[in-house]
């Protein structure tokens, strides 16, 4: 059924349509009047003429002379009307405006619909990128919970395969059997992803297939999150997410390896999180420029050098907190940062219990067992474990600038820790009896050359621990571990499609030792040559 603002300009139509017939045939010349009959007697009129009016016409009886001049058009008579004319005429006037401008209306083609402001479309699992004529948002971050994925299922994924030469490489085994040798090809990441976005909920799973410790396949993201989005351009005011995603500290931990220009994330970062997932839940919002995140994880992340990776040993959970502001003040610039803070509780475990026993040495090397020979072995009680507390606190910043030959990137970020360290020296002051405190800090700029050409720069600094001692001739002498580290990259880019980067890592640190036992730096500068291709 049609609705009452179609039906009324169609009936407005008809009635103009029969108002023009009416005045044109009005307006024609019209037939001659029949003669009235001789021997009707004429009407009596009761009603007096004004004094104006045309003198009444002769009785039906009398007939006109021949010689009598019709009467002019222009003088109606009695019975015409000459105002109720011009009010017609006046009004069809109007209703041919008006039907006129009806048919201009749906003659006319439809105004198309601005297009819509392209939105990040990649998401920390890999989503395809939108491109088309409108450049995409300066500064926009492709990460969960601030991607802002396309309605629907989306497949993505990306490979990283490259070659890596190092300095410090020996073609040699460490007792353990571990290589020694880092020359080498390799996949780094071969990560295939399913995004699942709709109004009120959305998933992500993503998988990592690499070959950097023999070829191995695991789990990198499995988030199921409830959230609130009205702008669907925008990133959700409130999200709440359960499952595995990557820990919300910091920059470098939740930025995608799929967009990071440089090979790897920073010696603090690599060192505190060895690796970016864990497990827990997770409550995020973005309210205009404000952007806050609340966390609560296991505390043994994916990539850590221990036994309960993923798992965990103990009842208390790391809880995390992020409060940090996205904002573009001008056309050109986008501005970003935010503080963190950490708090944990780390796991020492205890020993098992041993028994008494007989230990066989043959000393003088004749294959026969003799007293000296035999030593015993004394029981041990087990011993417990225990937990030990620790902390991380950061600060991060960044801007975008756009200029005539591409985007600027400047960023950088500071870490102050204690008992942190899980993937350099491994912090544990339940054997150690001493705190272990963490410094570290690194600033970073990438500049594009066009869409097709990048070069960047970064320095990194980590100090693993500031209560370092070092024994010379007897005495305990303080001294730093801290590793300095400048990566300088070049690259070549298809946008959205494919990238092939050369990175060189100097690499300062003491490691090594010099001819008198003071620590010096151990060789291990190294380059990598990197080709991704991403969907």
């Amino acid at each position: 059924m049609a609705s009452s603002s179609h039906f009324r300009p169609a009936a407005r139509a008809a009635v103009a349509c029969l108002l023009w017939s009416s005045v044109s045939a009005a307006q024609g010349e019209s037939p001659p009047a029949p003669e009235p009959p001789p021997a009707r007697p004429a009407p009596v009129t009761t009603a007096s003429a004004p004094d104006d009016a045309t003198p009444a016409p002769p009785s039906p009886s009398a007939t006109p002379s021949p010689q009598a001049p019709p009467p002019s058009p222009a003088a109606p008579g009695p019975g015409a009307s000459a105002p109720v004319d011009a009010t017609l005429r006046t009004e069809l006037n109007a209703l041919r405006e008006e039907v006129r401008a009806l048919r201009a209306r749906v003659e006319s083609p439809p105004t198309p619909p601005p297009a819509p402001l392209p939105t990040p479309a990649e998401s920390p699992a890999g989503v395809r990128e939108r491109t088309g004529p409108t450049p995409r948002p300066l500064g926009y971050e492709p990460f969960w919970p601030w991607a802002t994925p396309p309605e629907g299922l989306t497949l993505g994924g990306y490979l990283q395969s490259e070659y890596i030469w190092s300095q410090s490489s020996q073609d040699q085994l460490t007792q353990g059997g571990a290589l020694l040798n880092k020359d080498r090809f390799l996949i780094r990441r071969a990560r295939p992803s399913l995004i699942g976005e709709w109004e009120y909920v959305a998933f992500a799973i993503e998988l990592d297939a690499n070959t950097t410790n023999g070829p191995q396949v695991d789990l990198r993201k499995a988030e199921a999150s409830l959230q609130y989005r009205p702008d669907r351009t925008k990133p959700a005011i409130v999200m709440a997410t359960v499952g595995q995603f990557d820990t919300p500290f910091g920059y470098e931990l939740v930025e995608s390896p799929r967009t990071r220009w440089f090979m790897e994330r920073s010696t603090t970062s690599l060192g505190l999180w060895p690796g970016e997932p864990d497990l827990g839940v997770r409550f995020a919002g973005a309210l205009g420029f404000f952007r806050w995140t609340i966390a609560a994880v296991n505390g043994e992340p994916l990539g850590e050098n221990s036994p309960y990776a993923l798992e965990e040993p103990k009842a208390e959970k790391d809880v995390i907190f992020r409060f940090g502001f996205d904002t573009t003040p001008r056309d050109d610039m986008q501005l970003a940062g935010g503080v963190s803070s950490y708090r944990g509780t780390g796991f020492a475990p205890g020993a098992d219990a041993t028994k008494s026993g007989l230990q066989y040495s043959d000393i003088f090397g004749n294959g026969t067992v003799q007293l000296p020979d035999l030593s015993p072995i004394q029981p041990a009680a087990a011993t417990p474990s225990q937990t030990f507390q620790r902390w991380a606190a950061g600060a991060d910043l960044r801007m975008n600038y756009r200029w005539r030959p591409g985007v600027l990137k400047v960023y950088g970020e500071f870490l102050l820790a204690s008992n942190m360290d899980r993937g350099q020296y491994f912090a544990n002051p339940v054997l150690s009896g001493l705190d272990q405190r963490e410094l570290g800090f690194y600033v970073a700029g990438v500049q594009e050359i066009t869409p097709w050409g990048v070069v960047g720069f970064r320095y990194d600094y980590y100090d693993p621990n500031s209560n370092a001692f070092d024994k010379r001739e007897g005495q305990l002498v303080p001294y730093s571990e801290a590793i300095h580290t400048s990566a300088i990259l070049a690259g070549l880019a298809i946008p959205d499609r494919a990238r092939l980067v050369f990175e060189y890592d100097i690499v300062r640190n003491a490691l090594a030792r010099n001819a008198v036992g003071i620590p010096a730096n151990l060789p291990s500068n190294t380059w990598t040559l990197r080709l991704q291709v991403q969907l």
